[in-house]
This record gives C-alpha cells, structure tokens and sequence, in this order.
C-alpha cells in the first residue's frame, strides 16, 4: 500500500511537471509568437520551413538575374533606338543629296555626317553592359538564369543586330551608310545616281532590320518583366506560407495556456488536500 502511495505521488508530481512545461512552452510561443524554437518540437514543420529558407535564398539570386537581365535588354532598346534615329537621319541625307540642286560640296558635307552616323553606329556595337560584358556579344548571348529550370538572353548577337542582307551581299550598318557616303562623292552622274538609289534602298532594308530587331528585343525585356513578376508572387507565397509554420496562432495558444494553466491549478489543488492526510489515516 505505501508502495503503491508513494508510486501514485511520484507518477502526479510528474504529471504536474510535464503539464508546467507545456504551460511554460505555450506562454514562449505567445511572447515569442513563434511556434518552435528547435526542430524536434515540430520536425515536419521544421523542414519544411527549412526548405522555405533555401527557396527563398535561391529566389534573390534568381531576381537579382533578372534585375540585370532587365537592365542589360533597357540598354540594348536605348541603342537599338539610337541606331533606328539614325538611320533614319541617314536616308532623309542621302535623299537631300540626291537632289539635283545639291552641289558637290554639299554632297560632300552630307557624306562626312554620313561618315559620322556610320561611326556612331560602329561605336554602339562595341559597347559594354553594365556588367562590364559586350552589350552586343560576338559569339552566342549570355544565358541569364531567372529561375531553376529557365535562363534567358538578354540581347543579341552583334551580327544579328548589326548585319542585314543587301544586293551588295551580307552587310554591317555602318558599311550600308559608309557606301551611300561613298555613293554621294562619286563624280560620274550616272554612277552616282545608281549608287545612291542603291544606297537608299540599302538604309530602308537596314531601317526595317533594326525595325525588326527592336521587336525581338522588345520581347526580351517582356520575359524579363515575366520573371521578375512571376518570382514575386512565388516569393509572397513562400513568405505567406513560412509565416504560417512558424508564427504562433496567438487565439490557440493563449486559450490553450489557459485550459492547461487551470488543469495544473485544479491537480495541484486535488494533490495537496489529498496529501494532508497522514501515513497512519491511509494505513487506517
């Protein structure tokens, strides 16, 4: 009988301490409002979690690509854009030049600026990205990652840009205005007039490249925007869902803390009038 006492006494005083814990576990939680502090109080939440954090740290990397990726197609379509001014610039030149009332040094001035435009032109395809790469590569365009399983390009290839076809054959930008420069200078009427005409539809099939080219890099910039957006909402979903494992529920676990707070107060009570009574009243 005293064994079986003193077996019941240890058993409650157990009891009463592993209910405190949870009180204790439960008030950390509310102050905390965090639901675990270490794995083991949660492990299926806990990796999960886990893996939140890695998806999460993936997710930075995969936006700030495309950030970059973003900027490197913005100022591709600056130039791009530059480059079909002037072109246009360079036909509206050659037509004045054309004019029968143009004078060998007018003609001469317009092929000078023509020059220049050709130049420029030149210029822009040999300029970097803000990375410090070619901003129009000469072999294949660098695959900016945006996500696990997708890696985009944020421009073209210098060649693809820059080169069109011709009747005069494959052709760089700034060869199609250095030959209509080459056209306006040349002292045989009816050459030049050939020349010329020949340049003009050789800026226009230049114009209509770019045109083109734009188009495409247009929907560069769009995949980028895609991305970027697309990471967003996958990063809000993920912080959502993170905030949801690890952040107390405030109404459960108070009310929970409570219920528990009064089992422990009516078993320490019940523990403490049963034990006022004497070895010699139990052994009675």
């Amino acid at each position: 009988m005293i064994s079986a006492t003193r077996y019941s006494t240890a058993a409650e005083i157990r009891r009463q301490t592993a209910l405190a814990k949870e009180i204790t576990k439960l008030q950390s939680s509310v102050s905390s409002k965090q639901r675990f502090t270490v794995a083991s109080e949660d492990p299926i939440a806990a990796g999960r979690v886990a893996e939140i954090r890695q998806a999460q740290a993936d997710q930075i990397v995969w936006s700030g690509n495309a950030d970059t990726g973003a900027v490197i197609s913005g100022a591709v379509d600056v130039k791009l854009t530059s480059v079909a001014n002037m072109l246009d610039r360079a036909k509206d030149l050659v037509l004045a030049g054309r004019n029968d009332t143009a004078s060998v040094q007018d003609r001469a001035v317009i092929a000078s600026e023509l020059r220049g435009l050709a130049a420029d032109i030149q210029t822009y395809s040999q300029q970097n990205d803000p990375t410090g790469r070619p901003l129009f590569p000469t072999g294949q365009p660098l695959l900016i990652p945006v996500s696990e399983t997708l890696s985009l390009p944020a421009t073209a290839s210098r060649a693809a840009v820059f080169s069109t076809t011709t009747a005069a054959g494959v052709q760089t930008m700034s060869d199609i205005l250095n030959d209509a420069a080459d056209a306006l200078e040349e002292p045989d009427p009816t050459l030049r007039a050939a020349a010329i005409n020949a340049g003009i539809t050789a800026i226009g099939q230049g114009a209509d490249h770019i045109g083109a080219v734009r188009a495409d890099q247009g929907v560069r910039g769009q995949r980028f925007d895609d991305a970027k957006a697309g990471l967003q909402n996958d990063s809000d979903s993920l912080a959502e869902e993170r905030i949801g494992l690890q952040q107390t529920d405030l109404t459960y676990a108070i009310s929970e803390a409570q219920a528990k707070q009064l089992s422990l107060q009516a078993a320490q009570a019940l523990f403490a009038q049963t034990n006022k009574s004497s070895l010699f009243d139990r052994l009675g």
